[in-house]
């Protein structure tokens, strides 16, 4: 499962918000997180997301990579699911 944190602010969310759509699109399971609401605080805080965009990959509910302040390509997100 890929976790993709952002803000309606933040100038670099776009490109996360893409990079969400086009993994949507190849069949990967995406949430995205508003870290201005309660429901994306409150995820933010249990993986110590601290600045948007942040990419958390999880596995059975467990972190294995994470790409925080930063959109990675869709290549380097593929290699980690």
């Amino acid at each position: 499962m890929i976790k993709i944190f952002i803000q309606d602010t933040c100038p670099n969310c776009p490109n996360a918000k893409k990079l969400g759509q086009e993994l949507i699109k190849e069949g990967k399971t995406v949430e995205f997180y508003n870290v201005r609401t309660p429901e994306g605080l409150a995820e933010s805080l249990m993986h110590n997301v601290l600045s948007t965009p942040s990419i958390i990959i999880t596995k059975e509910d467990e972190e294995i990579n994470s790409f925080r302040g930063e959109t990675p390509n869709i290549e380097e997100v593929k290699k980690w699911l």
